[in-house]
């Protein structure tokens, strides 16, 4: 049996592995789940699956610790993050946001198989994954596709590794009307059902920008050889092309349990108990150009994942504050990205070298949005 820890076990990645946990209970002893609140969810998950260990970063009342199996063990905050990564073979960090870099710095400073679902993590602590990077599987299934086909071929006949975006639901609206846009909209994605701030990054790409950043950091390869298409369907999760001139695609339904799947019994590759499509269902499958004028996030990413140091974790405390702005209505959906270009421009501290600068770099770029939007209401 796989001893398998998640962090993050209550967002919508966590959920969804648990599904394939409760179609394969044989093959996994479940270690440990953390959770940031000690949430209804996190209860019922736990009184179900009954793992060792049960975390969660809030406080929990004494009536939602009574009503805790007796199996399992409540712990809190970082003594359970570590406890769960001590004891598991592999861990999923499925974490959202900057919260993500200390379940991945533990996971592979200790050695243990990384199933990574946090792009944050990634981009961050670039030195630590590539050292490790024979222990990191990537979960998303963007990266899991590029991490499949990768084992087909040979490093060197490849010419183009592209990332495939759905184009969100802006994909045709003209970008003069961008301004008018208000969160409702940019919050429903054609698509996938996720959280706020990574539906929003959708919509402006900014998602994809940072996944090419991830996509250099996991495979370590020239950002230069990654492009990113418009592709509506979602069903072609990755391709690369090679020097003959063939491509090669992963393509599946819109299901994040099958990457999950791939992540979980790497390297063996289980039977899917769920919905599965013909392949007659997943067409017709087309490719599009971004429009890079509308879709300023692109060639912004492009450029970070050249300079990388402190303009990555920069680059995604920006992201975050404007978001945040942006859902708040204090400033227009056309105004995120130029806003991150400007806080970008801005810089004036050094790469960082530790977990606690990093932090730092993240909380500053998220504190200069706020100054720079000030100014411009003064």
């Amino acid at each position: 049996m796989i001893k398998l820890g998640i962090i993050g076990s209550t967002g919508s990645v966590g959920s969804q592995t648990l599904d394939v946990i409760r179609a394969y209970r044989n093959e996994f002893e479940l270690v440990g789940i953390v959770a940031k609140r000690a949430s209804e969810k996190l209860l019922e998950q736990a009184k179900e699956f009954k793992p060792k260990f049960v975390v969660s970063y809030e406080e929990p009342s004494k009536d939602w610790l009574l009503s805790l199996p007796k199996e399992c063990k409540y712990l809190k905050q970082e003594e359970g993050l570590l406890a769960v990564i001590e004891e598991s073979e592999r861990v999923l960090n499925a974490v959202a946001g900057i919260d993500g870099l200390l379940p991945t710095f533990y996971t592979l400073s200790k050695d243990k198989i990384l199933l990574a679902s946090n792009k944050e993590s990634i981009v961050c602590l670039e030195s630590l994954v590539k050292e490790k990077s024979e222990k990191v599987i990537p979960v998303d299934s963007e990266h899991n596709a590029i991490f499949q086909l990768l084992s087909m071929v040979k490093r060197e006949d490849i010419t183009k590794i592209y990332l495939t975006a759905s184009g969100g639901p802006f994909k045709d609206t003209p970008v003069e009307e961008l301004s008018k846009v208000k969160p409702e909209q940019a919050l429903r994605h054609p698509r996938w059902n996720m959280g706020k701030k990574i539906t929003v990054d959708s919509a402006t790409l900014m998602n994809k920008g940072i996944e090419l950043l991830e996509a250099k950091v996991l495979f370590n390869i020239d950002p230069d050889l990654i492009e990113i298409v418009i592709h509506p369907q979602s069903v072609v999760h990755g391709a690369i092309k090679l020097k003959d001139g063939s491509f090669i695609f992963q393509v599946s339904q819109t299901d994040m349990r099958i990457p999950i799947m791939n992540a979980l019994f790497y390297p063996k590759r289980p039977f899917n108990p769920f919905n599965q499509a013909d392949i007659l269902e997943l067409s017709p499958i087309t490719f599009e150009r971004i429009d890079r004028n509308k879709f300023e996030a692109i060639e912004l990413c492009e450029w970070v994942a050249r300079v990388g140091g402190v303009y990555v974790p920069v680059l995604l405390g920006a992201d975050e504050r404007a978001v945040e702005l942006f859902l708040e209505e204090k400033i227009t959906f056309d105004a995120i990205v130029p806003l991150i270009r400007e806080v970008l421009s801005s810089v004036s501290i050094q790469d960082p070298k530790t977990l606690e600068e990093i932090k730092y770099a993240v909380e500053w770029g998220y504190r200069k949005v706020d100054e720079l939007v000030l100014k411009r209401v003064l």
